[in-house]
This record gives structure tokens, C-alpha cells and sequence, in this order.
């Protein structure tokens, strides 16, 4: 994130009254985002990350969580999100206009409370291509939509336990470090866990 202080990024999504108390627009982004994984407030930290990062570092945050997280917790990836996160994964190194449809196409057949439906709707919502029907007029989103996809690609990946809540804001932290210094962590992740 090219940015000296916190205040480009707070500027596009609104932080929680938790959250306001703990960081300010002064601070450096990784300061911010140190305050934010200290107090433990994971909507804030994904939703500073998702709009810090341009889309398709974002995405690439993402899906390097969705396997971290997988990995920690013991979860199988089923061959339906295997594809999925494979197909996010190739959109992140090619953008190109197929795969972000594929994508728009296979989040629109999932449930809204599944993680995987808001990855598939982040690279959608990029701003590259229409989020209208295929054969239908252009519709552009609005600009920023794909980080609030973002924001529950990560954050719904919690589930219902403590140490689900742990490994997310930690692998969102660390993930979003990475990402945001530079670093594409897809590559390491797809081989090691086999897919």
C-alpha cells in the first residue's frame, strides 16, 4: 500500500466506533493495521486491507487466506472451491475479461453467506468488465464495490468458533503484509496444499 498515512484508505469505508478509538488517520498503514489485529477487530482490519489494496492484489489477499485458512483448521476444499479459487487465482496472474465472467457466473450460483460467492464477486466487482447479464447492457459497478465483496470473502471464513475468528485475523494480517509489500503468496500455497 503506497500510502504515508492512514487517511486515503480510512476515507473509503467507514471503521467501526471500536475501531476509531484505536487508530487514526495520521498513522501509517501498518501501524493501523497493528492496532487493528491487537484489538482483535477483524472487520475493520479486512475492510482496511480490501480497500487499501488495488483489486487484484486484493483478491490474491483473498484467496491466499482462503487456503491458509483451510490448511490451519483441518478443512477439505471441496473440488467445486478447488476450481473456484484455482480460476481466482489464474484471474489474479491474467485478468483476463473469460475468467472474470466464469467468476461473476459461479458466485451468482452460490449462497450469499458462502465466502467463496463474495471471492468470485470481488473479481466481478473489479471495474474491469460489466456486472450485468452477458448478453445484456454494460453495467459498471461502483467504484470500491469489489472491497466490500472482499471484506466477506475473508470474513465469513471464521465460521462459528474461537479459533476459527484466530486463524482468519491472523492469516489476514499476515497475508495482507505480504501482499501489501509486494509479495504474491499464490504459487507457494497452491503447491503445498496440493492443488
Amino acid at each position: 500500500m503506497p500510502f504515508e498515512t492512514s487517511a486515503p484508505i480510512l476515507e473509503r469505508f467507514a471503521p467501526t466506533e471500536e475501531a476509531q478509538e484505536v487508530i487514526s488517520a495520521e498513522m501509517t498503514p501498518a501501524e493501523t493495521v497493528a492496532a487493528l489485529l491487537k484489538e482483535e477487530l477483524l472487520s475493520d482490519l479486512a475492510n482496511f486491507f480490501a480497500h487499501g489494496m488495488p483489486p487484484r492484489e486484493g483478491v490474491c489477499w483473498a484467496v491466499a487466506v482462503h487456503r491458509d485458512v483451510a490448511k490451519a483448521l483441518g478443512r477439505k476444499i471441496v473440488p467445486d472451491v478447488a476450481a473456484i479459487l484455482a480460476l481466482a487465482e489464474n484471474w489474479v496472474r491474467d485478468p483476463q475479461e473469460g475468467r472474470r465472467v466464469q467468476l461473476m457466473q459461479a458466485g451468482e450460483t452460490r449462497n450469499s453467506s458462502d465466502p467463496v460467492s463474495w471471492l468470485c464477486n470481488a473479481v466481478a466487482w473489479n471495474g474491469s468488465g460489466s456486472m450485468g447479464p452477458v448478453d445484456g447492457p454494460v453495467v459498471l459497478p461502483p467504484k470500491g464495490l469489489h472491497a466490500s465483496a472482499l471484506l466477506g470473502a475473508v470474513a465469513l471464513l471464521v465460521g462459528d468458533t474461537k479459533d476459527g475468528f484466530q486463524v482468519v485475523l491472523n492469516s489476514a494480517y499476515q497475508r495482507g503484509l505480504e501482499v501489501a509489500e509486494g509479495g504474491w503468496p499464490l504459487a507457494d500455497l497452491a503447491q503445498s496444499d496440493g492443488v
